[in-house]
């Protein structure tokens, strides 16, 4: 192998166990019962507002800020409000995580596929939960009419929940998984739309659905 011109699988390997030591450490997306809202493909900048509904969890308004490092790495930072329903008190809202492009749309694979990861943090009603997830999201983008764009996509991931104030079994792995659209109208604003199932029961319901406005500011490129 050429030392000045490394091996592509070789490097990929390489930066997917960088991830995983990064998320071990890191704050990540989706603190709580509502969906990720993480696409396919990651951003240069996208900054996310969020709204989602999970039965007896309630309502959750979240705000997300998605940051691309270079073509290939993301980091997200979560900040939110929820409402669990007839508990009276109201849950903050923390998290952060990153996202690698594993795999990029083309004529022999027709998907993108990102890696995720991180941690996320909510308090209220006396306990707090922990969350670690992580998984990858994969999608196809369909061109339409007036160069807007549909983006199907499925979100799996694992989440290691851990629950201080709950009592009896406080630690425990989740199954997670997103199912949502991404509807681009134009560079700059884009609708979002998913569902999640799983979710920590810890906050008294397994499911969710979100929506969401994307907005990218104008002329923003930076690789």
């Amino acid at each position: 192998m050429n030392p000045s011109n490394p091996d592509p699988i070789l490097m990929r390997s390489l930066k997917l166990v960088l991830l995983t030591a990064l998320t071990a450490s890191s704050l990540a997306a989706q603190t709580y019962n509502y969906p990720a809202l993480q696409t396919p493909r990651i951003v240069d900048r996208e900054y996310n507002f969020a709204a989602a509904t999970a039965g007896n969890a309630g309502t959750s308004l979240v705000f997300q800020w998605r940051e691309g490092l270079d073509e290939d790495w993301q980091f997200s930072l979560d900040g939110g409000l929820a409402a669990p329903k007839g508990s009276g008190n109201t849950r903050l809202l923390l998290g952060g995580g990153l996202a690698w492009q594993w795999l990029r749309s083309s004529a022999d694979v027709p998907f993108d596929i990102a890696l995720t990861g991180g941690a996320g943090f909510s308090s209220g009603n006396g306990f707090n939960v922990v969350r670690l997830p992580f998984g990858a999201v994969a999608g196809h983008t369909f061109t339409l009419d007036n160069d807007m764009q549909l983006t199907p996509y499925v979100h799996p991931r694992l989440s290691i929940d851990h629950c201080g104030g709950c009592g009896g079994t406080t630690t425990k792995l989740d199954v997670d998984v997103d199912v949502g659209v991404n509807y681009e109208i134009t560079p700059q604003v884009a609708v979002r739309l998913a569902g999640l199932l799983g979710g920590t029961s810890y906050v008294g319901s397994t499911n969710a659905i979100g929506f969401s406005v994307a907005w990218t500011p104008k002329g923003l490129k930076k690789f």
